[in-house]
C-alpha cells in the first residue's frame, strides 16, 4: 500500500476493519467517538489518500487468497449506484435514463472453480455519464455510436476489466470469464481467448449469422437433445425460485464477424462452442418465461459432462448479483450514504467491497466445500471467541451440532448464521447473505463485550 503517511494507513486499516465488523457504511455508526467520526470523514476527503492506493489494497486481498487456486472464475457485471436528484452530490452523472443521478460500477468477482471459494475483487471500473444533454435524437445518437471504435465505447469494459484482473491474479492459474448477455460482443469473444489467453462462458444476446448461412438460434434449436437434468434456480426479477427440468443441446459453430469497428483487426470468422439449455414446460412457474440460455464458450464441448460444466460456470454468475445485493438494498445500503462528493463515494466503495466480500466468503463457505480456513475471514482472537460461542449455540442432538472442523471457515459460517436466527438444521433453508450480514453485526457486538471482559479481568487477582 502506498499511502504517504503511516498515520493514514492506520486510519484506513481501522476503517476497513470497522466496515467488515459492523457491516455498515454510516461513519457515525462506524465510529466509537465523535473524534473518530471526524477522522474517518477527513480521511475520505484527504487528497493525499489516492484512490489507486485503496484499489491496490482491494486487489492484494484477492491475490493473496487466490494463490492456491488452479482454475479461477472471473465473474463480471455492471450495476448502477443511484442517488436522488434532491441531493447535491458533486461529480455524479446520469443513470436510469436521467431520472436519478449516480455512477456505474463494474467489478470482477473471483471464485475458485473447483471449491467455489470467494477470493475477492480482482478488478473494478467506474463509469460516470455526462449530465449534459447532447441535443440528438435517439436515431442520431445510435448512428453516432455506430461510427465509434469498440475500444472507445463503454462496452469495452467487458475486456479492459479482465485485463486489469489478470494483472492482479496468479499467473499459474487458468481463468474463465463468466458474464451475461451484455458482454456478447464479437470483439470480446475473440479478444478474451486469442489476445488475453483466457476462456469464456458468455450468454448469447445476438442471433448471429453463421458461415453456413444459418442463424445461431435456429441452428442450436435444431440440435438433438443430449441430456436432461434438474436444477434449483434462484429467484430473479423475471422469475420465481423453483426447481426446473432442463434439456441440454450442444455443439460448435463458426460465426461471421460483426460490423462493430475496432482499432485492432479481428478475424473475419470465429469458432465457438455453444451450449443450449431450455426448460420443459412442465416445470415453468405460472406464466413466467421458461429458462432459455444459449451459452457461448471457448471450452471444448464434446460430451454432456463438458456442457454441464459450462452451465455450472454460468450459474456461478449469480454471485455477482449477490455482491450487488449486499452493497445496495439489503445490507450495506451504499446508496443511502450521505457523502456529498463522487470522489469520496469512490473511496468508500472500495471499503464497502471489502466488507461485502466477507459476507460472500461466509455465504460460499456455508456448505463446507470451499476448503478455506477460519483465518480467511477472522483474526486470531476472533477465532477463539467463535469457539466459545459455538458451545452456546449448539443443541443437544447431533443434528443441532456444528458439523464442520473448528479450523474451517464453514465452522465460522455456521456460527454467524446461528447468531442471525438460522435454525442450524441442514435440512432447512440455508442461510443467505442477509443472514450473514446480520450475524456478523451481532457477532461483533458480542465480541466487543468479550474484549472488554478480558481487559477488566486481566488485572484481577484470584485467591
Amino acid at each position: 500500500m502506498n499511502l504517504p503517511d503511516k498515520r493514514l494507513t492506520k486510519v484506513l486499516m481501522n476503517l476497513v476493519e470497522r466496515v467488515k465488523k459492523r457491516q455498515t457504511l454510516s461513519l457515525r455508526r462506524l465510529s466509537s467517538s465523535r473524534k473518530e467520526e471526524i477522522q474517518f470523514g477527513r480521511f475520505l476527503s484527504n487528497p493525499r489518500v489516492e484512490f489507486e492506493s485503496l484499489e491496490t489494497m482491494l486487489y492484494a486481498q484477492c491475490q493473496a487468497d487466490a494463490n492456491t487456486s488452479s482454475h479461477l472464475l472471473l465473474l463480471e457485471d455492471s450495476s448502477q449506484m443511484a442517488f436522488s436528484l434532491q441531493r447535491n452530490i458533486e461529480g455524479l452523472g446520469k443513470v436510469d435514463k436521467g431520472i436519478v443521478q449516480g455512477f456505474y460500477l463494474h467489478p470482477v468477482l473471483t471464485l475458485d472453480s473447483h471449491t467455489g471459494a470467494c477470493h475477492g475483487i480482482s478488478a473494478l471500473e467506474f463509469r460516470v455519464r455526462s449530465q449534459e444533454a447532447d441535443g440528438l435524437t435517439y436515431g442520431q445518437r445510435k448512428a453516432a455510436r455506430s461510427k465509434e471504435f469498440f475500444e472507445d465505447k463503454e462496452a469495452y469494459r467487458w475486456r479492459s476489466s479482465i485485463e486489469t484482473a489478470l494483472g492482479n491474479l496468479p499467473l499459474s492459474a487458468s481463468k474463465t470469464v463468466v458474464a451475461d448477455r451484455e458482454s456478447d460482443i464479437y470483439a470480446v469473444l475473440v479478444g478474451l481467448k486469442s489476445d488475453l489467453g483466457v476462456d469464456y462462458v458468455i450468454r448469447s444476446r445476438i442471433n448471429r449469422p453463421l458461415i453456413d448461412g444459418e442463424k445461431l438460434y435456429e441452428k442450436v434449436i435444431g440440435w438433438p437433445v443430449e441430456h436432461e437434468f434438474e436444477v434449483d434456480l434462484p429467484a430473479t426479477d423475471e422469475r420465481s425460485a423453483h426447481r426446473a427440468r432442463l434439456q441440454l443441446r450442444y455443439g460448435e459453430v463458426v460465426m461471421k464477424k460483426s460490423e462493430v469497428r475496432t482499432k485492432k483487426q479481428v478475424p473475419p470468422t470465429w469458432s465457438s462452442g455453444v451450449v443450449y439449455v431450455s426448460e420443459l414446460a412442465e416445470t415453468v412457474v405460472n406464466d413466467q418465461k421458461p429458462v432459455s440460455w444459449v451459452l457461448m464458450t471457448s471450452h471444448p464441448v464434446q460430451s454432456p459432462a463438458d456442457a454441464l460444466q459450462a452451465v455450472d460456470f454460468y450459474k456461478q454468475r449469480w454471485n455477482v448479483e449477490q455482491l450487488f445485493r449486499v452493497l445496495k438494498t439489503k445490507c450495506l445500503r451504499f446508496e443511502s450514504s450521505q457523502l456529498a462528493e463522487y470522489e469520496k463515494l469512490r473511496k468508500l466503495m472500495i471499503v464497502a467491497l471489502m466488507g461485502a466480500v466477507k459476507v460472500l466468503q461466509l455465504l460460499r463457505a456455508r456448505d463446507g466445500t470451499t476448503q478455506q480456513s477460519l483465518a480467511a475471514a477472522f483474526q486470531a482472537d476472533e477465532q477463539i471467541f467463535l469457539t466459545h460461542l459455538n458451545s452456546t449455540l449448539e443443541g443437544k442432538t447431533q443434528k443441532q451440532k456444528n458439523p464442520y472442523p473448528t479450523h474451517s471457515l464453514a465452522f465460522g459460517a455456521w456460527i454467524i448464521a446461528r447468531l442471525a436466527g438460522w435454525s442450524g438444521y441442514q435440512s432447512q433453508r440455508p442461510p443467505g447473505p442477509t443472514d450473514f450480514f446480520t450475524g456478523l453485526q451481532r457477532f461483533y457486538d458480542q465480541y466487543q463485550g468479550y474484549l472488554l471482559s478480558k481487559e477488566i479481568t486481566k488485572d484481577v487477582l484470584i485467591l
